[in-house]
């Protein structure tokens, strides 16, 4: 079962979301993200942040539906991090995270930045309309359709880099960010396999979820 977390930025269409809800076990509102829920008619267990986000109406309408609201003022950490701290201390690890990309550049790359500092406690994965995105941790093998797009990018290096399945494979290489990106390779192979040895490295495949 998952614990769905629903941030602020642009959360995916129904669809998407109904895939995932349907197995969920917990849901979290970080801060504005709740006006999303409220939206789409989805009841969070649980609102966390420092809630200058969340809008007073959604506030009184979840407090009605028995919704936790927990302020959390830390300025040190987002509402991103706040949301995972407290999945991770209540023992919640397979974890789904929705509106982490939005148009704010630097919203979408602090969530990242985020990312990068749990994702070996845990197993976090970013949801957008076309996109699942994740570190891998060492290898990660997948089954995929040919002819579709998967990318890599290294934060901010990974070194050791193997691939299998990819139309430009990548055979003990590197990576780096501001240097070298692993963007827009093409599958030719229903079966992916990526490795790397050392460092951290971010992948984006398609759900296929339409």
């Amino acid at each position: 079962m998952q614990t769905l977390i629903f941030l602020n930025g642009n959360i995916p269409k129904l669809k998407v979301l109904k895939e995932h809800l349907k197995k969920a076990s917990f849901i979290v509102a970080a801060d504005g993200g709740a006006n999303h829920l409220r939206k789409i008619k989805v009841i969070p267990d649980l609102i966390i942040g420092d809630l200058d986000s969340v809008s007073k109406g959604s506030l009184r309408y979840f407090t009605k539906h028995n919704t936790l609201i927990k302020k959390v003022t830390d300025q040190n950490k987002t509402d991103f991090e706040k949301s995972l701290i407290y999945c991770l201390n209540n023992s919640k690890k397979s974890i789904t995270v929705f509106g982490a990309v939005s148009l704010r550049a630097d919203h979408t790359l602090n969530n990242y930045s985020v990312l990068k500092r749990y994702y070996k406690k845990s197993d976090i994965r970013i949801i957008t309309d076309e996109f699942e995105i994740f570190f891998i941790k060492k290898s990660f093998k997948f089954s995929y359709r040919t002819g579709e797009v998967v990318s890599l990018l290294a934060l901010p290096i990974a070194g050791g880099i193997r691939t299998s399945g990819l139309e430009y494979p990548l055979n003990e290489e590197s990576l780096e960010f501001g240097k070298r990106e692993g963007a827009l390779n093409i599958s030719v192979s229903d079966k992916i396999t990526i490795s790397f040895k050392t460092g951290n490295l971010l992948l984006f495949k398609k759900h296929f979820i339409k």
